[in-house]
């Protein structure tokens, strides 16, 4: 079994170079990406450009994805979801937690071809779905959020461990924030089910900044240094990302639906008695594990 991993063997410095840049490439040019990471047709993508241009830039635009018919089952599997402290709604939903473990039909997609095709590619043959989350803007529930990167991890339950720190419990599952160098070798993809583009509170993203390591006294400099890319995806599209890249929204100029399922993604287990509070495969959903506990009890082959 394979297992490829998306690290640029980052350090902590100033604003260096392009962890992978072309001879004489700087990130003062503000320059665009290639075409093969935005609105790339998956029909006609060369997977192996998109993991190399991944590797580059720390994320992808994949459009066509999932079918008109898919967007519908997983928006009705999600409207199906009932009350709990999972669930924050205002007068319409605007976020769900552990939906790997709430909504089956989540679950199932994580590890379906159509979008496991995105992730063996960047993570290898080793990979597993590790978090779901849903994100909603909408009327009432119409935020902005500032440049950042994502910082936590969901763990099967509280072990002190040297490097993890800011531990907390969201939804009844333990967060805690891993050293940089695990976010650094995971992925997450974020499955649109509406339309989003600029005007919808579409993720905006600051390419290459992901292969250098925690950015919190940085982020001014990578914004005036380098362009920054909006990620406009048709419901059923996909966006890949590295959870280091930094990455920011608005608010909804034309607020409505703006729902989008971010599934994470790792492919190594974490160190001494930490475990993952999911790890699916298409091996171990088949056989009804999805739980570190559960895998630990029945192992099973992963693909």
């Amino acid at each position: 079994m394979s297992t490829a991993t998306i690290g640029c063997g980052f350090v902590r410095e100033s604003i260096p170079e392009p962890c992978v840049a072309e001879a004489g490439q700087s990130m003062m040019r503000r320059e665009q990406p290639s075409a093969v990471v935005c609105g790339s047709d998956v029909g006609t993508l060369d997977l192996t450009a998109y993991a190399g241009s991944f590797k580059r830039d720390g994320y992808a635009c994949l459009t066509r994805v999932l079918s008109t018919a898919a967007v519908v089952d997983l928006r009705s599997a999600i409207e199906r979801v009932p009350p709990s402290e999972a669930v924050r709604r205002k007068t319409q939903v605007y976020g769900i937690r552990n939906l790997l473990e709430l909504v089956p039909e989540i679950a199932a997609i994580s590890v379906n071809p159509a979008v496991w095709q995105f992730v063996t590619p960047i993570l290898g043959d080793n990979a597993f779905a590790t978090r779901a989350i849903l994100f909603n803007k909408t009327p009432d529930a119409n935020w902005a959020l500032g440049w950042h990167q994502d910082n936590v991890i969901a763990v099967a339950r509280h072990v002190e461990t040297p490097g993890f720190s800011a531990w907390g419990q969201k939804a009844g599952v333990w967060q805690v924030q891993p050293p940089a160098e695990i976010l650094s070798r995971m992925l997450a993809l974020r499955i649109h089910l509406d339309d989003c583009g600029a005007e919808n509170g579409a993720l905006r993203v600051i390419p290459g900044s992901h292969c250098h390591g925690w950015l919190d006294d940085e982020i001014a400099q990578w914004k005036e240094r380098v362009a920054e890319v909006t990620c406009e995806a048709p419901a059923g599209g996909i966006v890949a990302m590295c959870p280091l890249t930094l990455h920011a929204s608005s608010r909804a100029v034309r607020p409505g639906h703006r729902r989008v399922i971010h599934i994470e993604y790792a492919n190594e287990p974490l160190p001494g008695r930490l475990n993952w509070k999911w790890q699916i495969t298409p091996d171990a959903l088949a056989a009804g594990m999805t739980s570190s506990s559960e895998r630990k009890q029945r192992p099973c082959t992963l693909t």
